[in-house]
């Protein structure tokens, strides 16, 4: 949430901050535009953005694991809920908290010098976010954790599921691009593991 909330406060300012002109506007009687007309600094709004929403993303998919782990219809769809979140929690514990610091950043560098100084908050949701990574651990920590346990525990069933998850989720990407969407399609998750 500190990344998504200084990835807005930079899409704010950069909407309303004047300076410089196109490059092809070299008429210095022009006026100026707002920055987000800027390429470098639309890279970089839409980097946060990416950043932001994937660990929102990710984190939101992990509630509804939670939830589904302990309220799904029948005991394999429980425990296939709760095996998804054993391998996903060091993913969603180091992923955001590296790249929601790296949105932060780069928030603060949208504010150009006035990013760095208490005249916005942005400054503020980094030195917040920064606590994130040392309270969830590193990338090697986190990793050694979903390496060397999660992807192997039972025998690799909880990667199985995963990737069961992902050839679906690429399947129905594929139909839509060659047949269309549905209108009448929703989020509905992954379809249910087949038999076996």
């Amino acid at each position: 949430m500190l990344g998504y909330t200084a990835y807005l406060h930079a899409l704010d300012y950069a909407r309303s901050r004047p300076q410089g002109r196109p490059p092809k506007g070299k008429d210095p009687a022009a006026a100026q535009v707002p920055i987000i007309a800027h390429a470098d600094v639309r890279r970089m709004l839409l980097a946060q953005k990416a950043y932001v929403e994937g660990g929102l993303a990710l984190t939101m998919y992990c509630a509804r694991l939670v939830d589904e782990q302990n309220t799904a219809a029948d005991a394999d769809a429980r425990a296939r809920a709760h095996l998804l979140l054993e391998l996903l929690t060091p993913v969603a514990k180091s992923w955001p908290s590296q790249w929601c610091q790296e949105a932060n950043s780069l928030a603060i560098q949208v504010h150009g010098g006035y990013g760095y100084t208490r005249d916005y908050p942005v400054e503020q949701f980094y030195r917040d976010q920064r606590l994130n990574p040392i309270h969830e651990g590193t990338h090697g920590i986190q990793g050694l954790d979903l390496l060397g346990r999660k992807v192997r525990m039972e025998g690799g069933r909880a990667m199985l599921a995963y990737l069961e998850i992902v050839a679906h989720t690429v399947a129905g990407a594929h139909a839509r691009a060659v047949n269309g969407p549905r209108p009448e399609a929703r989020c509905r998750g992954p379809a249910p593991a087949s038999p076996t």
